[in-house]
Parts: C-alpha cells; sequence; structure tokens
C-alpha cells in the first residue's frame, strides 16, 4: 500500500542496513566480489579509520578523514546496549545519523529534526550480512554501518550511518479497551494471533468522506504528523467485500513516516492523535485512497476499508 517518493532524505529516515545489501560505488554488488560486513570480519574494515563518539545522550559525531573509500560494506558496534538481543523476525526501531562518506558532511540526523527509522531484521528483507550483523546487537546499542545508498538520481553515495537501537516494538498486535462499535459497519473477528477479519461485506452506500472507527484503545503515546508509524493491517473493497492486502499475511508490520506523503491520504491524514496500542477501522474513498480512474490503479474507484493495529510510533525530537 506504500506510495513511497524517491526524495534520498525520505529514504534515508526509514532505512537501515545501508550497505550490507546494496550495491557498491562502482556498481558491482559486494555479496558477487566477496566482500563481507564486520564487526571484526570486514576484510577492508572500512570503520577502523572512523571515530564515532560514545556519548548516547547527545547526537554522535563521526570522524575521519575524507574522502572515504568505501570499498567494502562494514558494521560495528560503538557501545553495546544493556537491553535484550535482537532476534531475527523483530521489529526495531532506532535514532540514526548519516554522513557523506566522500565529504564528512552530516547528510541527515534524527537529533537534528529528521525522522526516527526501524526495520525488520529479516535476511530476505535487509539481505544476510545485515540480518547477521544486527541478530548480535543489544536493544541500548550504539552501532556504525559503512555502505551505499541510492540517491532520487540513481546514483550510488558511499555513507556512514550511525544508530542508536531505542526498542523492539512488541506487542504486535492492538491492546487495550475494547470500544463499542457504531454498528454502520461490518463487525470484526480477530484471529488468536490478532489479525481481523470482517464478519460479512459491507452493505449500502459507502461514506463519502473518510471515516474512522476506533475499534481498541490504545494506552501509549499519541500520534503525530512526522512519527516514524509501525502498524498492521489489513484491507478488504467495500463492493465486494474480498481482502486485497494484509500484513498479517507476510508476518511483518509495515511502517512509513507520518504525513509525508509516502503513503495514501486516508492513511497519513487519519492515523493521527491515536493512542499506540489502538486499533481502528478506516473506510476510505477514492479520493483519499487511489483516485477514480482504475487504469491508473486495480484499485480506483473503489471505497477501501482497513483494520489498522497501530503498534509503534516513534517521535521526532522534541
Amino acid at each position: 500500500m506504500i506510495r513511497r517518493r524517491t526524495l534520498l532524505s525520505t529514504a534515508l529516515a526509514a532505512t537501515a542496513a545501508i550497505g550490507l545489501a546494496a550495491c557498491s560505488d562502482d556498481g558491482t554488488d559486494p555479496e558477487q566480489t566477496g566482500a563481507t560486513g564486520s564487526d571484526g570480519g570486514g576484510e577492508g574494515a572500512i570503520l577502523s579509520a572512523v571515530t564515532v563518539s560514545e556519548d548516547l545522550g547527545s547526537e554522535p559525531t563521526v570522524e575521519f578523514e575524507a574522502p572515504l573509500q568505501v570499498t567494502a560494506p562494514d558494521a560495528v558496534v560503538v557501545v553495546p546496549g544493556d537491553g535484550e538481543t535482537i532476534a531475527a523476525g523483530d521489529t526495531v526501531i532506532m535514532r540514526s545519523a548519516y554522513v557523506d562518506a566522500s565529504t564528512g558532511e552530516m547528510l541527515q540526523s534524527w537529533w537534528q529534526g529528521a525522522p526516527a527509522g526501524g526495520m525488520q531484521v529479516d535476511a530476505q528483507t535487509i539481505g544476510e550480512q545485515a540480518a547477521t550483523f544486527f541478530t548480535s546487537v543489544t536493544v541500548g546499542s550504539r552501532f556504525a554501518m559503512a555502505g551505499w545508498q541510492q540517491s532520487q538520481t540513481g546514483q550510488s553515495m558511499s555513507l556512514i550511518q550511525v544508530g542508536d537501537i531505542d526498542r523492539i516494538v512488541a506487542p504486535l498486535r492492538a491492546e487495550g479497551k475494547p470500544q463499542e462499535p457504531s454498528g454502520d459497519f461490518p463487525p470484526v473477528t480477530l484471529g488468536e494471533n490478532g489479525a481481523p477479519s470482517l464478519d460479512g461485506a459491507p452493505e449500502g452506500e459507502p461514506p463519502t468522506e473518510t471515516t474512522r472507527e476506533l475499534l481498541i484503545e490504545g494506552t501509549g503515546d499519541a500520534t503525530r504528523e512526522g512519527d516514524f508509524l509501525t502498524m498492521q493491517y489489513t484491507g478488504w473493497a467495500w463492493d465486494t467485500g474480498e481482502q486485497f492486502d494484509s500484513s498479517w499475511d507476510r508476518g511483518a508490520p509495515f511502517s512509513f513516516v507520518q504525513g509525508q506523503g509516502m503513503v495514501i491520504t486516508g492513511w497519513d491524514q487519519h492515523l493521527l492523535d491515536l493512542p499506540v496500542g489502538s486499533q481502528v477501522m478506516l473506510v476510505i474513498p477514492p479520493a483519499d485512497a487511489y483516485g477514480e480512474d482504475p487504469e491508473l490503479h486495480e484499485l480506483g474507484g473503489k471505497t477501501l476499508v482497513f483494520v489498522v493495529d497501530v503498534l509503534d510510533a516513534a517521535h521526532k525530537i522534541e
């Protein structure tokens, strides 16, 4: 359901493991050329030439002699955390700073107002090397990573990412106080794992404006614009009641930066001011979804029904 921008800043805000599953400066794939990430194992040991500050209470400083030649992906723990060890399949939230390895320029930093970020630690998603590295890292750690990221023009940039692992997203379903539904929409039944299903297809004419109905009220911080929002969702077409998409079926939550145009308008504007842990139903007409033209999108012209569990909202710096 995501509608991604191509802006480098947006990509960096929501990305981790920047180079361990990317391509090198000359366009080759480091996994094909035999290069490996470190934590002591990288042949190039790129990060041995980089000094990263260890004060977890402040923005990291990243010092090296530019330009730094990133010839192989590299990763290392700068400060070990005292939390639990990240496991395969975990979704983690982090605060990051990104530095241009060719110039030493700070490109983006949570400590300077950029969004938080996160990822699911899964080899198919972030690459085998990155997954291996992160499953040795504990919550509360500061790590450094050297690698590559594509710019909006498609050019590969060498970057240093320094990230502080804040937490593992849990639980992976809404938890809170059940609310009394209005009765205007189909009832929702939850499976043992929390995955929702509709008790029948919607009836009657759909609303002409996006409608939100609170099904479970959570107890966490309220979501707000600029959050790195992590959620579970399932979507159905109003006219048929048929499911067309579900994060539950993929086995992983979905994340995006709230209010940045990365997703449909119905999500961007109507998942605000919700306590984390909440579950809502959104009924979204075409104007706030994929428009009226089915030739432009297979869901064009359709009113959509979503049940969304708000799992985490990582705020910008205050």
